[in-house]
């Protein structure tokens, strides 16, 4: 069907209505703020509590707004105008344009991601479209095991669907500029040979309807160069990954849906589960390289914001499709792995701060960058916020004339204090954080098959309440590690890229204990103060502190798997995709059951298997790469000493990058043994 061509003029009253109502809440809430501080005359710290408050508030009353304007538009159930939509002849009709479908992988586990491949391939061949299709798996691996694995299960992957000359597979020995580098580096050599290019995560997973149907919307649609497809979380057990999977899922369509709303073609890209267009993404979106050092300075970490802005500045307009499903994610096993995945995007965004005035950007591409970096900032505002207040009621206590009895008269539960005032603006508050989630809430029990799929209304609206309690004590915990990595980037801590725990793995109290331990002293000296300084705002301070002195006992039982399914078994946090599983994810978790035989030595592997040491020199044949001199060299005086001195890992891949060597070990090998 025909649609309007995007304009700027076609999101302007949206965003005025959006961002004209978060400031509105705001300020009313900043004089509220300020009428309560100023009951006993206003100090110079008081002043600055009030300035973090209403930067803090402004940021939850733009996620509300955005929300109701995502109800609305679910309500409507009508597309957002700016995009062509196929008509139903168009839909039937073949796909006339190339999509290389992308998986960049890092020591990830070989068995999950070809079955997540396998599942993908599957289910784009069950729609007749496979034609229009090439798949990559991008290997940055490190270690020897997982790179000769991921050769093992990609040759038998090819041999299970047909799928030569049509799955391919490479690895990087030089992986410079992480994921980013790994996507450019495929770029320029096969780029070219392809019209869009859908970017996937080692662990995401998209029905072969949904992705036809991206590719469909970029053909009709020239002028669009991103499409991102909001993923849903699923495929985990343990009790926090079964909470992010329900709350995903309750939530998740009403944030999903408000972002789109208002911000339309110049909306964000998250870095997979979206199709770009490929030519202006090769000619516009090379990252550059920032000056100085990390943390701030080297290669961008988080690619994806920047490509979006670079895309766009470009001319290209970039969208958030929450009308597309089956696009699928796994979320992180527990909170500990959720925060060392929540690290590494935090520097990446922060990055960010120094493109914001970059030349020709959108100004929206520079809003998604501070609102990137204020969905971290926001935890130490937070934290100074409330270290802020105590320290105005400290000021009072040690420098103003009152008594201290005077003084707390003006606090919570004191005689000067205006009850009703406080009660409204943290009524206000709450109701912010809150009516997104009743929202969603809400347009799940008006839909009886849907709230059927998650266990009935009643287990639904009891799994909402509980997934509640859960996230308000969670809140404080996330609130610090956040809160450390803001202040540990600017104080030049740099990252290290590492796979994520994708695994449920109970989690040790040892680990937990070591982890949250300052937790659980911050909590103490937070209740001290209170009760000291101002005994009537314990009751206000309630839930940071039970969640910070609960932090370990939060982490270990949330990362059980047998918590989590025993939620299952009484129909709590249900998904629909539990209840009705779609075929890409049955698919995929049969696959993944399956497994393959592991590879515990890499090199040993490669040189007793002939059918792994053929695979292995004919992929380095395909793709050469330069072995290290040094480490081949001492690698090789090992190994002709008759290999008794154990190699290193350095040394290890040396000799799996070098041809003549392992023939050479190949051979000898083969003398021996005849």
């Amino acid at each position: 069907m025909n649609a309007q061509p995007y304009t700027p003029a076609l999101a302007r009253p949206r965003r005025v209505m959006v961002l004209g109502l978060a400031a509105l809440s705001t300020g009313f809430a900043s004089v509220e703020m300020h009428r309560l501080l100023a009951a006993h005359g206003t100090t110079v710290p008081e002043l600055f509590v009030l300035g973090l408050f209403a930067v803090c508030f402004a940021w939850i009353a733009l996620s509300f707004w955005s929300g109701v304007a995502g109800f609305i538009q679910l309500v409507a159930n009508q597309r957002l105008p700016g995009l062509r939509w196929p008509t139903e002849e168009e839909a039937a009709g073949p796909l006339t344009r190339r999509t290389a479908v992308v998986m960049p992988v890092y020591n990830e586990d070989p068995s999950a991601v070809f079955a997540h491949v396998q599942a993908t391939y599957e289910s784009i061949a069950a729609t007749g479209q496979l034609d229009a299709f090439d798949f990559y798996v991008l290997s940055d691996s490190t270690r020897a095991e997982s790179w000769v694995a991921e050769e093992l299960a990609w040759s038998e992957l090819c041999r299970r669907v047909g799928g030569q000359g049509r799955i391919f597979y490479r690895r990087r020995s030089d992986n410079t500029a992480k994921k980013a580098g790994n996507l450019a580096e495929f770029c320029e050599r096969w780029g070219r040979r392809y019209d869009f290019l859908l970017v996937l995560d080692a662990d995401s997973l998209m029905a072969g309807d949904s992705v036809v149907q991206m590719a469909r919307l970029m053909e009709l649609n020239p002028g669009a160069g991103i499409l991102q497809v909001p993923p849903q979380n699923v495929g985990r057990s343990t009790l926090f990954a079964r909470l992010q999977q329900f709350a995903g899922r309750v939530y998740g369509p009403i944030v999903a849906a408000g972002a789109a709303a208002w911000q339309m073609g110049d909306s964000n890209y998250w870095g997979h589960n979206a199709i770009l267009r490929m030519a202006p993404f090769i000619e516009h979106c090379g990252l550059p390289v920032l000056p100085g050092q990390q943390p701030f300075g080297g290669h961008i970490l988080s690619h994806d914001f920047v490509e979006a802005a670079l895309m766009r500045r470009a001319g290209y307009t970039v969208w958030l499709v929450p009308e597309l499903g089956g696009s699928y994610e796994q979320p992180p096993p527990d909170l500990l792995a959720y925060a060392q995945r929540d690290r590494r995007w935090c520097q990446g965004n922060l990055q960010h701060l120094g493109l914001v005035m970059a030349g020709g950007l959108h100004p929206m591409s520079r809003m998604h960058f501070l609102m990137g970096v204020m969905s971290y900032v926001a935890s130490p505002l937070w934290l100074i916020f409330l270290v802020a207040g105590l320290f105005a009621a400290l000021h009072e206590w040690f420098f103003a004339p009152a008594t201290l009895l005077e003084f707390q008269s003006t606090l919570p539960g004191g005689d000067a204090f205006d009850t009703v005032g406080a009660l409204r603006l943290m009524a206000l508050s709450l109701a912010l954080l809150w009516i997104p989630r009743l929202m969603g809430l809400g347009l799940l029990l008006a839909n009886r098959e849907e709230a059927a799929r998650m266990g009935g209304r009643f287990k639904l609206v009891l799994s909402v309440m509980l997934e509640g309690v859960v996230s308000t004590l969670m809140a404080p915990v996330m609130m610090l590690f956040q809160s450390h990595f803001v202040f540990g980037t600017l104080l030049g801590y740099k990252v290290n890229w590492s796979s994520q725990q994708r695994e449920d793995t109970d989690l040790p109290w040892s680990e937990a204990l070591s982890r949250h331990k300052w937790h659980m002293v911050i909590g103490g000296v937070l209740a001290a103060l209170t009760i000291a300084v101002a005994p009537g705002m314990l009751a206000w301070l309630s839930p940071v502190i039970v969640g910070l002195w609960l932090a370990p006992a939060i982490s270990v039982f949330t990362a059980r798997a047998s918590l989590g399914l025993w939620a299952q078994r009484k129909g709590l946090f249900l998904i629909p995709e539990e209840a009705e599983p779609p075929t890409v994810l049955v698919r995929a978790q049969e696959l993944a059951e399956e497994g393959m035989e592991p590879v515990d030595d890499a090199l040993d592997h490669v040189l007793s298997d002939p059918r792994a040491h053929a695979l292995h020199l004919a992929l380095l044949e395909s793709h050469p790469t330069a072995s290290v001199p040094v480490a081949l060299a001492s690698a090789r005086r090992k190994l002709l000493a008759g290999g008794v001195e154990p190699l290193s890992p350095q040394e290890k891949s040396a000799v799996l990058l070098d041809a003549r060597t392992l023939s050479e070990l190949r051979g000898r090998r083969l003398g021996v043994q005849a």
